[in-house]
């Protein structure tokens, strides 16, 4: 039995203070003006991402020992093959308007990876910049957590991120043999973080200058603020992988 229940995802949740600001240039127009890639590498941040100069020096002292992981690290549920991706829309980097204040903004997930005789362990980090007139700023910085297994399983990545883009969407939740949808409209882009563990998974969207999360429950969504996770110390994690056949909450 289906039932459609309208949800709003503009609720203010409070305040979340940015940690940093870096001047920019005017809306959408960092291809001009903003080094890319060698900044990158003169602030010895390890990655392939077209990040802007302003992006790098104010993620850079935050992501020393992690990389951007490349694509074939991710399964095909957190980066589906058919799936209409582009390079602004990578299951580690979501480049998209969050905030409608037309500038471009950027989610970023890095991974560190260690190892020990008998296991592996890798660590990731998600970042969020968001762009203002008066400069861009990091908004957001959760370690997610280490997901661990034994060396013979092969490293693979367990979060991914994907474009939302403003507009109608339904969220989809199973209990009691009765099918759950819930229909929300976004006012802006958002970005989805999937995750090998469906409990893992939420919804990152921005107002003003502030993110938060919408995470996904049995009794529906629920909202709180972005820095929820990875603020009392490492979360380690079992690596576990059961996304056979399941589909996004989201769609």
């Amino acid at each position: 039995m289906k039932k459609a229940i309208v949800a709003s995802l503009a609720l203010a949740l409070g305040s979340l203070g940015c940690v940093g600001l870096v001047e920019t240039s005017g809306p959408y127009d960092h291809d001009e003006d903003s080094p890319r890639v060698d900044i990158a590498q003169a602030y010895s941040v390890d990655t392939y991402l077209p990040l802007t100069s302003s992006v790098v020096e104010l993620i850079g002292p935050r992501v020393q020992g992690y990389f951007s992981p490349e694509l074939y690290r991710y399964c095909d549920y957190l980066y589906p093959a058919d799936a209409a991706n582009s390079d602004d829309n990578l299951p580690c980097y979501v480049e998209a308007d969050f905030n409608g204040d037309g500038y471009y903004d950027y989610a970023l997930l890095f991974s560190a990876e260690e190892w020990t005789h008998d296991a592996w362990f890798l660590t990731t980090r998600l970042l969020v910049v968001l762009s203002t007139r008066h400069g861009d700023m990091l908004s957001c910085d959760i370690e997610l957590g280490t997901v661990w297994a034994h060396r013979s399983v092969p490293v693979e990545e367990f979060w991914g991120i994907s474009l939302v883009p403003a507009g109608d969407h339904v969220f989809t939740t199973y209990g009691d043999g009765i099918e759950k949808v819930e229909t929300f409209h976004l006012e802006n882009d958002c970005f989805y973080l999937a995750s090998l563990d469906e409990d893992e998974e939420a919804l990152f969207y921005a107002e003003g200058n502030e993110m938060y999360e919408t995470e996904f429950g049995a009794t529906g969504l629920a909202k709180k603020q972005a820095l929820s996770k990875g603020l009392n110390g490492k979360r380690t994690i079992p690596f576990t992988k059961n996304v056979e056949g399941r589909a996004r909450k989201v769609q």
